[in-house]
């Protein structure tokens, strides 16, 4: 470790920033960002203005009273910067110059700032791109409000530690809090939840009473690829103990999950009714009452025909706690692949999303799909493409509506099958084994499959 990281507080001193140029106006920027008073030495004329925190200067920074300087930057180039190094060093004073490791007693980081929470990420001056690339990666792992999670940590710091005397029960009583409801409250913009439940656990853990609190997280995993999973997701699936999942999750996405996380299988497939959904209600309820970490993983998004409304409906008269993470659903996920936009000017107003399973009810009723200007999106297609290419015709569709069957959507393997309405039960056939989604619309025609298709009658 060639340099120590440490963190300057700028309301201590001054910062002394000497130069013109992009690089010195970029440490100005990032000291202003971080409410620290400036003196710029960097004006070409004569006195000097006042611009917020930034006092600058024209003079040159060595025929001025630099007291109350807690760290000098300079990018003004030689002899000055030589100068300065020298000056600074003589007075123990932290020095940069930029792009000059060997003129620093001290190197400016590339920065990941999240109010209380700042990340530091360094590499002794050798490659300042690198720094950035790896901050980048960083950036994506962090939740955005996770210093508002600090902040109210730092709001009850005191009064913890009032109550709670020894170190180690301060550090498990912290430890359930960043771990459980709490924490996810304020990561959700929900500051008052996550004082109630510090308070509650505060007064449990005052009691000798302190359990680990478990919490449920229901996760939409998206249509099939597993780069479409939120960061939100993934890191619920990293953090948890254990995964209840149905058979839309592919293997894929379930190797992103925790490792040493126990997997349940608790899906349904046609003819095979699987585990009910009062079952699967039961044992989330019961791993989360246990105190485990619970993810409900479901393909696409749990609240668009995934049941997630009815499981949230279980926990809360449970008063369990629980987070909803929103997934790409298979409409819009399966029909960007297919480069298929559902809504597209004068062509199509208005998308209706349905459940083909349920298409084979005789009660149906599909006059509210029979506008022309309205794209048709079908989950769970495959068995029920007769029934839905019946109900639209007889609801007044043109029979020669374009028409397009998405199977395994994302996946590997996934398939697309485009044509006529008329003809939908042969593109089902066409498509194969599911998941699939049916659409039904003018805008299947802009498909990259239907022009394809289009192509190839042309060459014929």
């Amino acid at each position: 470790m060639r340099f120590f990281p440490i963190f300057l507080d700028p309301s201590a001193g001054s910062f002394v920033v000497a130069g013109n140029g992009e690089a010195a106006e970029a440490k100005v920027r990032l000291l202003e960002s971080a409410g620290a008073r400036v003196r710029w030495f960097a004006a070409p004329n004569n006195g000097h203005a006042t611009l917020g925190q930034v006092e600058v200067l024209a003079r040159t920074p060595l025929e001025s009273d630099l007291g109350g300087a807690i760290a000098v930057i300079s990018a003004a180039g030689d002899p000055l910067d030589g100068q300065l190094y020298e000056w600074a060093k003589a007075r123990s004073i932290p020095v940069n110059v930029v792009d000059r490791p060997e003129l620093c007693t001290f190197i400016t980081p590339a920065i990941i700032d999240r109010g209380e929470v700042v990340v530091a990420v360094g590499t002794s001056g050798s490659a300042p791109v690198l720094a950035r690339r790896i901050r980048e990666q960083i950036e994506t792992l962090l939740p955005a409000r996770i210093g508002e999670l600090a902040a109210i940590i730092g709001h009850w710091r005191a009064r913890v530690a009032k109550k709670l005397r020894a170190i180690r029960d301060r550090r498990r009583f912290w430890e359930q809090v960043i771990d459980g409801p709490a924490a996810q409250a304020a990561l959700s913009g929900k500051a008052i939840e996550a004082d109630a439940s510090i308070a509650t656990l505060l007064e449990q853990a005052n009691n000798g009473e302190a359990l680990r609190q478990g919490i449920v997280h229901i996760v939409g995993a998206g249509p099939g690829d597993p780069d479409l999973l939120t960061i939100k997701a993934l890191r619920a699936m990293q953090d948890a103990d254990i995964v209840f999942h149905d058979e839309l999750v592919t293997p894929e996405i379930l190797e992103r999950v925790r490792r040493d996380a126990e997997r349940v299988f608790v899906g349904k497939k046609r003819g095979d009714h699987g585990v009910g959904q009062d079952e699967i209600n039961r044992r989330i309820v019961e791993a989360a009452r246990a105190g485990q970490r619970v993810v409900r993983l479901k393909g696409g998004d749990p609240f668009v025909f995934g049941r997630g409304g009815e499981e949230v409906e279980v926990l809360r008269e449970a008063g369990v706690a629980y987070v909803v993470v929103p997934g790409i659903t298979s409409a819009l996920g399966c029909a960007a692949e297919a480069e298929l936009p559902l809504t597209f000017r004068n062509e199509s107003t208005r998308v209706a999303v349905i459940t083909a399973h349920r298409a084979d009810q005789s009660a149906a009723d599909w006059s509210g799909f029979a506008d022309p200007l309205t794209t048709v999106v079908a989950y769970m297609g495959l068995s029920g493409a007769s029934k839905v290419r019946d109900g639209l015709i007889a609801a007044g569709r043109d029979p020669a509506t374009p028409a397009a069957v998405i199977a395994r959507g994302t996946r590997k393997d996934s398939k697309i099958a485009v044509g006529r309405l008329d003809a939908l039960a042969a593109l089902a056939a066409q498509a194969g084994k599911g998941p699939a989604l049916i659409v039904v619309g003018q805008t299947v025609r802009r498909s990259a499959k239907w022009i394809a298709e289009l192509a190839k009658e042309h060459a014929a």
